[in-house]
C-alpha cells in the first residue's frame, strides 16, 4: 500500500541545498527527528482507538484490560478503571531507534548486533482534571505504557522481505552467542537485511519533516515543531505520523511491552510509589513476564523480582533490596538508588 508517508517526492542532491548525496538532508537526523515529542494540551496525535491500516486499533483494548488486571494484583489496584477512560490513552512521544541492541551481554557487539526498532509511549491525558494543587485543563496521570516494535525486515524501497534473520540472531544471541560465533554467511544475510531496513526507516523519518520548515529547526530536543503549525500543516503532519505508525507500529509487530503506574489519587509525591510490569508481544497478544536483571558480563540472572517491581523516590523493590542484603554485590553494582550512584553509573546506563 502506497501511504501518505511513501508519496512525497524524495529530495535531489543539489551542491550548496543542504541536502547530501544520500537524498537526505545534511542535519538529519537531528534531535526531534529520533525523540518525537508531542503537545499534550490539544487534539491527540494518535489515540488508542485509532484504527489501522489493517483495520485494527493501535492500542487494542485487550491489551490495556490485560494491564489494568495485572494493576490490580499490585498496590495500584483498580487505579486505571478509576481515573481513565480508554479514549484517554494517546501516543506522547516516539522514539526512532536506528539499531536497537539485540544482545543480554555488553560483549554481544551492540554495534554489529542490533535492529531498527521503533518504541511507543502511550499515556492517559486527562481534560478538566481535578488534582492534588486544584483543576487543570489538561492532565497527563502519571502511568505510562511503553511498546517497542523491531521492524519488520525491509528493502531499501521498503518492501516486506521474507526473511527470519533476525529471529535466527536473536535466538542465538540469547543463548550467549558472540559475533565471532556466528557463521559468516549468517552474519553477512543479518547485516544486510538489517542495514536495508534501517535505511527504509529513517527514509521514512526524514519524510514526517514539513517541507516549509527551515533547516535546524528540528536541532535540540522538544516537542515536534509541525505541532505549533496552523492547523493545515498540523493535520499534515498527524496523517504523516499516523501513516508511519501504519508502517511500524502493527499490534502484529509488538515484542514487548512495558507499563508502570502509581495508586489512584493523582499524588505522585504523596503517595511516592511506582510500580512496573512487563509483557511480551506474540501475534498481537500480550503476555505477562517476570521482571528480571541479567549480568552485564555473563547473561546469568541476578534476580527475577516476579510480576511486579515496587519502587519509590529512594527505595527499590524489596526483592533487590533483600537480595543486595544477602550479599549479591554484581546486582548492588548495578543499581541506581543513591545520588552518588547516578555519578558513578550514569554514563555506563546511557
Amino acid at each position: 500500500m502506497l501511504s501518505d508517508v511513501d508519496s512525497r517526492p524524495s529530495r535531489e542532491a543539489t551542491n550548496g541545498t543542504g541536502v547530501v548525496e544520500s537524498g537526505l538532508p545534511s542535519d538529519f537526523p537531528a534531535e526531534k527527528d529520533l525523540a518525537i515529542l508531542f503537545e499534550l494540551f490539544d487534539t491527540p496525535v494518535v489515540s488508542a482507538g485509532d484504527v489501522t491500516p489493517v483495520g485494527r486499533t493501535f492500542l487494542p483494548y485487550r491489551w490495556l484490560y490485560k494491564v489494568s488486571e495485572a494493576f490490580k494484583q499490585t498496590d495500584v489496584g483498580n487505579a486505571l478503571d478509576q481515573e481513565n477512560f480508554y479514549e484517554e490513552w494517546r501516543v506522547v512521544s516516539m522514539r526512532v531507534v536506528p539499531c536497537q541492541p539485540m544482545g543480554i551481554m555488553l560483549s554481544q557487539d551492540p554495534d554489529v548486533l542490533c535492529w531498527p526498532t521503533l518504541r511507543l509511549v502511550w499515556q492517559p491525558v486527562v481534560e478538566d482534571a481535578q488534582v492534588s494543587w486544584g483543576r487543570a485543563d489538561y492532565y497527563a496521570d502519571d502511568r505510562a505504557i511503553h511498546a517497542i516494535y523491531p521492524l519488520q525486515p525491509r528493502s531499501t524501497e521498503g518492501q516486506v522481505l521474507n526473511s527470519n534473520v533476525r529471529e535466527l540472531v536473536g535466538h542465538k544471541i540469547a543463548q550467549g552467542a558472540q559475533v565471532s560465533e556466528l557463521s559468516t554467511g549468517l552474519l553477512q544475510d543479518f547485516s544486510d537485511v538489517r542495514d536495508s531496513t534501517a535505511t527504509y526507516f529513517l527514509t521514512q523519518t526524514e519524510k514526517l519533516r514539513s517541507d516549509v520548515l527551515e533547516p535546524g529547526s528540528w536541532n535540540e530536543h522538544g516537542t515536534r515543531p509541525e505541532i505549533f503549525m496552523d492547523d493545515f500543516e498540523q493535520t499534515a503532519f498527524r496523517l504523516r505520523i499516523r501513516n508511519f505508525m501504519g508502517l511500524f507500529a502493527l499490534p502484529d509487530d509488538l515484542v514487548e511491552l512495558t507499563a508502570f503506574s502509581l495508586p489512584e489519587g493523582r499524588s505522585p509525591a504523596h503517595s511516592d510509589i511506582w510500580v512496573f510490569l512487563q509483557f511480551e508481544g506474540k501475534e498481537g497478544e500480550i503476555y505477562q513476564n517476570d521482571l528480571t536483571v541479567l549480568s552485564p558480563n555473563d547473561g546469568r540472572e541476578l534476580i527475577n523480582m516476579g510480576p511486579d517491581q515496587t519502587v519509590s523516590m529512594a527505595v527499590e523493590d524489596d526483592a533487590v533490596q533483600q537480595a543486595i542484603n544477602a550479599g549479591n554485590t554484581e546486582l548492588e553494582e548495578l543499581v541506581i538508588i543513591d545520588p552518588e550512584d547516578v555519578d558513578a553509573l550514569g554514563d555506563a546506563m546511557a
